[in-house]
């Protein structure tokens, strides 16, 4: 089974890295000119997943750090290849413009730009960000358009050409309540599972399938899983007892991780987000070590091209 890659990037992490305010003098002077700041270290992080061949970058939503669509522009050409999945709530302004942009941005970067929609936490929501891609989805393939909703209203809307001949963005929904699951099952391209034991997952996802087949859709599974992966399992279990990893992250040896992720996919996960903290620097080892044994045993064809 060929399984996407995707390397996280989260805007609040390592909050001083590349922030020209935040550079203190020390023993080593600091010989990077002003015009270096966060962006550049973003464009690192783009780098290194490009050039250890992740299939694209998921970008968090936090809402007092960057915005993740803007990031998502700013790294495009840095990175001519990833897919660029930025994370955003529903309720972050007009569905209308927020397809036109999408299109917009598409149009730019050949197809690459991809919806991940953040969980609000509270289900009531949900009836939002069900509005908001069907008004986003109807402007893109209607016209003309209206619609009539408890949040949005358009009348007489759509996209005409050249805006209307690049496909809609694949949209990534998350959330384990069963609404979140039952709009998936009727709007998502691919349902974003928290990490969780295999069981679990399992049970997930073959819910969620029975579900979305009841009502004539599929639906891709993936999964945003944190992982800390060395040579050695002592070394990993130090090193992830020091940054504080949590619970459900993946800890271990190059091949174990693999191993582990190659269950994951057996479920049927067909996207794997993967973060972790120093996230330059695990892209580079997650890329180099991880993927190819990952690939090894997922798709063979690719890990041989």
């Amino acid at each position: 089974m060929s399984v996407s890659t995707y390397w996280r990037i989260d805007p609040a992490a390592d909050p001083s890295r590349s922030e020209p305010g935040a550079r203190r003098g020390g023993l080593f002077r600091d010989v990077r000119p002003a015009t270096i700041n966060r962006y550049d270290y973003y464009a690192q992080i783009a780098q290194a997943a490009a050039q250890t061949a992740f299939d694209g970058l998921f970008i968090a939503y936090r809402p007092d750090c960057d915005d993740s669509r803007i990031l998502a522009a700013a790294i495009a050409r840095e990175t001519p290849r990833l897919a660029l999945i930025p994370e955003f709530p529903s309720s972050s302004g007009s569905a209308v413009y927020a397809a036109k942009q999408a299109v917009s941005f598409r149009r730019a970067t050949h197809e690459r730009l991809g919806w991940a929609i953040a969980p609000s936490g509270d289900d009531r929501d949900l009836a939002r960000t069900e509005e908001f891609l069907a008004v986003a989805r109807g402007v893109h393939s209607q016209h003309p358009f209206s619609f009539a909703g408890d949040h949005f209203e358009v009348q007489g809307g759509g996209f005409e050409a050249p805006l209307n001949r690049v496909r809609a963005p694949q949209v990534f929904l998350q959330g384990d309540s069963e609404e979140s699951l039952a709009l998936s099952a009727r709007a998502a391209d691919v349902h974003l599972f928290a990490a969780a034991p295999i069981d679990s997952l399992r049970h997930a996802v073959e819910a969620l399938d029975a579900a979305s087949l009841s009502a004539g859709r599929t639906v891709g599974f993936g999964l945003i899983q944190p992982i800390l992966a060395r040579e050695d399992d002592d070394e990993a279990r130090r090193d992830a007892e020091r940054l504080g990893l949590g619970p459900d992250a993946l800890v271990g040896t190059y091949d174990a991780v693999a191993d582990r992720l190659a269950q994951l996919a057996a479920l049927g996960i067909g996207h794997l987000v993967l973060t972790a903290p120093s996230s330059l620097e695990e892209a580079y080892r997650t890329g180099q070590h991880v993927l190819p044994r990952l690939r090894a045993r997922t798709d063979p064809a690719r890990a041989a091209a």
